[in-house]
């Protein structure tokens, strides 16, 4: 009987190699849909004309809305002058509620901070995470952006929001780390 010897380095190798012939072709088969998220955007007019009641100012501003299914936050750039140069402006609110509409008050849902006191500015930034009814009410159309300033402190701006879906992107949240990618 003849043996033959194999040098444990050269048997590491070669097993390696036909582990990784066989395995790298495979993919984990993922059963799982892809999750498409869409992004929602509203361009919003604030005028004291939108303020319930409504008030009379040369105020007025816009707000860029766009809201992302994925992060579940409303991104934001808000861009106001008061109607008085003298005045300053007091504070900015995300107000909303199931009765919402553009002729009632609701009440406030997110404060909107690092604003300019000035009697102008222009802020950006992005909210917290909404919960379920949250994005409910914002999606039926039932919020608003508020400034509100020392010569109206009830309000003195306001717009609706109502939100327009701008586009749809393919996430992976339903990828449970298959690949395929």
């Amino acid at each position: 009987m003849k043996t033959y010897s194999v040098k444990p380095l050269t048997a590491i190798f070669a097993i390696a190699a036909i582990f990784l012939s066989v395995f790298s072709g495979c993919k984990k088969k993922n059963n799982m849909p892809e999750i498409t998220y869409r992004t929602y955007s509203a361009t919003v007019q604030l005028t004291g004309g939108n303020e319930v009641p409504m008030v009379t100012t040369t105020g007025m501003g816009t707000a860029n809305i766009t809201y992302s299914e994925q992060s579940k936050t409303i991104a934001y750039t808000i861009n106001w002058q008061l109607g008085s140069s003298t005045a300053t402006t007091t504070g900015m609110h995300f107000h909303g509620a199931d009765n919402g509409s553009n002729s009632v008050s609701s009440p406030i849902v997110i404060e909107i901070t690092g604003f300019s006191t000035g009697s102008s500015g222009t802020l950006t930034g992005t909210t917290r995470a909404l919960n379920s009814t949250e994005i409910s009410q914002l999606l039926s159309g039932k919020w608003y952006v508020n400034i509100h300033s020392s010569n109206f402190t009830s309000g003195e701006m306001r717009g609706n929001i109502v939100l327009v879906a701008a586009s749809t992107g393919g996430g992976n949240g339903g990828n449970n780390g298959g690949g395929g990618y």
